[in-house]
């Protein structure tokens, strides 16, 4: 077989060959009040444009921990959805007994569940920890 023969069934395989796609970035960036304490947050994380999956890390600038974010961010008329899961990961845990009775295996951190919704550069929701809401709103920086 000659090479130029070969030419148009090679142009054939490329055309079937997987593209990548770019990953936006997203990062917000604000204050939100705690209980009574107010604490600097950065949320920042890339969304696969295919399957709308949001991966990234939520964290506290303040006291300095890091959690992984994990989720969908899905598109809708009023506004992007942002719906994740704030996990501490391999976070240390709580062992502690007194007369036999105690608690164990117990995270010192907690996970939480992110609700949000993106409009014209503003992140607003609600984060749920340990059964509490707390409002946040996050500005997008570039």
């Amino acid at each position: 077989m000659k090479p130029l023969t070969l030419l148009p069934l090679l142009g054939l395989l490329a055309a079937c060959a997987p593209t990548t796609q770019a990953q936006p970035i997203y990062t917000f960036e604000g204050n939100t009040r705690f209980v009574f304490l107010v604490q600097k947050i950065r949320v920042t994380y890339t969304v696969n444009p295919v399957t709308h999956e949001a991966r990234g890390e939520y964290r506290n600038l303040s006291s300095g921990d890091t959690f992984t974010l994990r989720g969908t961010h899905l598109p809708s008329a009023r506004g992007d959805l942002l719906t994740a899961t704030i996990d501490p990961g391999d976070t240390p845990r709580l062992n502690a007994s007194l007369l036999g009775l105690g608690i164990g295996n117990v995270p010192l951190k907690a996970s939480g569940t992110l609700a949000a919704t993106i409009t014209a550069g503003t992140l607003t929701g609600t984060l749920r920890v340990n059964g509490f809401n707390y409002p946040i709103t996050l500005t997008r920086t570039p």
